[in-house]
């Protein structure tokens, strides 16, 4: 994680890069687009074609993909989260970088162990690795689904978080995870900073038939740490948490020197 001070970043005239994981068509980036266009400067729009869940940072090395226009500063990309915001910051906007990459809504939250799966956070990682400011937004589905009147009542409070996360600024190598309960219950307060719980991953692998199998997210996570991000949601509070692409243990390396 940078030691440098944090830079804060002027939402309302930023250039921003808007990208998922679920895809150009799905609900959560419309929901996204809609937020935050009239929040900033500049919008564009870089997306895989279709789902790319649980792709972490994965890149499509030594493979083709294709950069399809799909409207006005819209784009569709055939491959993982991270190739768009490489595609972007590498050949759609070379001309005129992004100052913010905002990845999301995800449908499903991205919370705990989970956190180090998420084709979410690891377009916003992609893009934190460039030196370009990140934060990844999730929100929590209802039995697998979100529907109109959960957007509806959650959505309003995500502009202020969008801002605080920007007015307490980026050090290099940090970005925020952003996760947006299934219902606020605390309006007249409802952000709180966590940190990455350590909630176990929520994935199952079934048994189809001889040895084929298949892997589903279960959404499953068990016990929340107090003040972790699944803590916050579950509560009601829209969790805000700074990540860091240091992976080092720092206890570990003193105990280990």
């Amino acid at each position: 994680m940078g030691t440098d001070a944090p830079k804060p970043l002027d939402l309302a005239s930023a250039r921003v890069l808007i990208t998922n994981d679920d895809g150009i068509d799905a609900e959560g980036l419309k929901r996204l687009e809609a937020v935050v266009e009239p929040l900033v400067g500049e919008m564009w729009t870089v997306a895989p074609d279709s789902g790319r869940s649980a792709a972490s940072s994965m890149v499509s090395l030594r493979k083709e993909i294709d950069i399809l226009e799909r409207g006005t500063r819209r784009f569709a990309v055939t491959g993982s989260p991270a190739d768009c915001t490489l595609s972007a910051l590498q050949v759609v906007m070379r001309d005129c970088l992004p100052d913010i990459v905002i990845s999301g809504i995800n449908h499903g939250l991205n919370v705990g162990i989970d956190v180090n799966y998420s084709g979410t956070i690891g377009a916003a990682s992609s893009a934190a690795s460039n030196g370009i400011p990140a934060i990844a937004v999730s929100a929590q589905d209802r039995n697998k689904a979100i529907p109109a009147s959960q957007w509806e009542d959650t959505l309003p409070f995500l502009p202020e978080a969008l801002k605080r996360a920007c007015q307490a600024g980026f050090r290099s190598g940090t970005l925020y995870n952003i996760n947006l309960p299934e219902a606020v219950t605390a309006p007249d307060d409802p952000y709180r900073i966590g940190f990455q719980g350590f909630a176990k991953d929520s994935f199952l692998i079934s048994s189809v038939k001889g040895n084929t199998y298949r892997i589903d997210h279960t959404g499953e996570y068990g016990d929340a740490v107090s003040g972790s991000d699944l803590d916050w949601v579950r509560q009601g509070y829209v969790a805000i948490t700074p990540l860091g692409l240091d992976r080092t243990n720092r206890e570990q390396l003193e105990a280990m020197q």
